[in-house]
């Protein structure tokens, strides 16, 4: 696994569905970073994320959204319900002997970054928070939600199963929340067409501070890692130390 010792953990989310991760323990009360994926996807695709921070001397934790992988649900909520894995995935951190009183920091990929920025506006907990890929309106990405056809019935079928409204799924409208208390830092490609850089320009401009961005010339969708991942690791670590040290 990428040269991280990690083993098998669960706790469930707030709606009682069992939630399935891998932790890795740096050392204890190490600070922690939750890393959050995307969709469709699972925690395998935070892996490599999760070793350049397990290597830099970070405790992690990836798991699989409600519905995900092996964790238990019905479908996604593209970010609202997911918002409440990461607030339990928190509390079982804050009931582990070895992460009871650790800091914890979030990465968030896409679908993973709008349930960060969701958790970071109902929680104090999350003193850092790295949004990659991070879009304005979950249901207005085109790879997720085509159109408005699909848009309404998604929110209908949500609505139905979770009673939650998946258009409050707006990272734009909480990013404020979180200014003075949970440090973010946006990275987006400059070739992302899912969630564009105007995008994420609307979202640094709206979060308060401490605030950091990248642009990753030539990354498109949850490319930034991939194309240039020595400058990422650097960035990303220097962040975390920042703010979690």
């Amino acid at each position: 696994m990428q040269d991280i010792p990690v083993f098998d953990v669960s706790f469930y989310n707030e709606r009682g569905n069992l939630i399935s991760g891998w932790l890795a323990i740096s050392s204890p009360h190490a600070p922690v970073i939750i890393l959050t994926h995307g969709t469709p996807g699972d925690r395998v695709d935070m892996v490599k994320r999760a070793a350049f921070l397990f290597k830099h001397g970070y405790t992690v934790l990836l798991f699989d959204f409600q519905s995900y992988g092996k964790s238990q649900g019905v479908m996604s909520t593209l970010g609202m319900v997911e918002s409440g894995d990461i607030l339990a995935a928190i509390a079982f951190l804050h009931s582990y002997p070895d992460t009871i009183d650790s800091k914890i920091g979030v990465l968030g990929l896409s679908m993973g970054a709008t349930a960060s920025v969701l958790a970071a506006a109902r929680s104090t907990d999350i003193s850092a928070l790295v949004a990659e890929s991070c879009p304005v309106d979950a249901t207005r990405v085109p790879g997720d939600v085509p159109n408005d056809q699909v848009r309404d019935a998604d929110r209908q079928l949500v609505e139905e199963v979770y009673g939650v409204d998946i258009t409050l799924a707006r990272p734009i409208d909480v990013v404020n929340k979180l200014s003075g208390r949970t440090a973010i830092f946006f990275i987006n490609g400059d070739k992302d067409y899912q969630t564009p850089l105007d995008g994420m320009y609307a979202l640094y401009n709206t979060a308060g501070s401490p605030k950091q961005s990248w642009v990753v010339n030539g990354a498109g969708h949850a490319q930034s890692f991939s194309l240039d991942p020595t400058e990422y690791e650097t960035r990303v670590d220097q962040f975390f130390d920042a703010y979690l040290g």
